[in-house]
């Protein structure tokens, strides 16, 4: 059993102001999900608000921001679903009254995942398997797998793997997150955010996804660039699993909730193979 990855989880933040002059408006900077990576910033003017997204993870992040309000004019600086590039921050809204003089309020509310909207995964690169050459894992759950590996989870494929055991990029990147702190794991959902990974951003925008990692294996750092075939950690038990193995996926972002997974062709020793078929072992070319 896998989890859906860490990452993928929402960030949900609604605010509500209620006016009579731009002067009253909060302070610059919102309370809400301070210690968020993704969080709004509100800055206001002498005649308008505007609503700033703050991305301050090394990933790309796509947020969709909507609002609700009362007697006031809604510019869109940004669309309401857009990606903020990693370490940025940009105007998404700019928010005035309507009527001087009368009352006017908005609410806001945003939602953020991991991931490029724009993102158009590359169908001609070739993956490696995500171990190293010579070595060979069976697939414990393919593609459209019956237990978890459905909607955004499609194209996930778990190999079974003891613990230790050395996991290699499969696409070269660079790596724009990581987490190794994680010691536990198990079959329950209430597991889900504690598994450890590695996130590796590709040329097309996509981000690979290493997860179930072994407790302070990580061996490499956010900002490095890999090669395919680069030992990047030690594959483990953390998190939402039955038992040991590697969750491997390339994603992207479908709005500021959802990601979906990409159908991967690998290279192994035997040729390519475009289904990893549950039960078979496959050898790392």
């Amino acid at each position: 059993m896998t989890d859906q990855p860490q990452n993928r989880r929402k960030a949900i933040v609604a605010v509500s102001l209620i006016v009579a002059a731009l002067s009253a408006v909060a302070p610059s900077s919102s309370a809400a999900g301070r210690d968020e990576p993704v969080r709004i910033r509100r800055m206001a003017s002498a005649d308008h608000v505007s609503l700033i997204v703050e991305n301050r993870s090394a990933y790309d992040v796509t947020v969709t921001l909507t609002i609700r309000a009362h007697n006031v004019d809604v510019t869109r600086i940004e669309p309401e679903t857009e990606t903020y590039a990693g370490n940025s921050e940009a105007e998404a809204v700019r928010i005035a009254p309507a009527e001087a003089g009368k009352r006017w309020d908005y609410r806001y509310r945003f939602t953020w995942t991991k991931g490029n909207l724009h993102a158009e995964h590359d169908t001609e690169v070739l993956y490696r398997l995500p171990y190293e050459s010579g070595t060979s894992h069976r697939v414990t759950q393919g593609y459209n797998g019956r237990l978890t590996h459905q909607g955004q989870e499609q194209y996930a494929v778990d190999f079974a793997m003891r613990e230790g055991t050395p996991v290699c990029a499969a696409r070269e990147g660079v790596v724009v997150d990581c987490k190794e702190s994680s010691k536990s794991g198990g079959p329950r959902k209430s597991y889900r955010d504690l598994s450890n990974y590695v996130s590796i951003a590709h040329a097309d925008g996509t981000i690979g996804e290493y997860h179930h990692l072994q407790h302070n294996s990580v061996l490499v750092e956010v900002g490095q660039r890999v090669t395919a075939g680069t030992v990047i950690a030690l594959s483990g038990n953390t998190g939402y699993s039955t038992r040991p193995h590697l969750h491997f996926a390339v994603y992207s972002a479908v709005d500021g909730t959802q990601l979906q997974s990409h159908r991967l062709t690998f290279a192994t020793r035997r040729g390519t193979v475009a289904d990893p078929v549950e039960g078979k072992s496959y050898t790392a070319k």
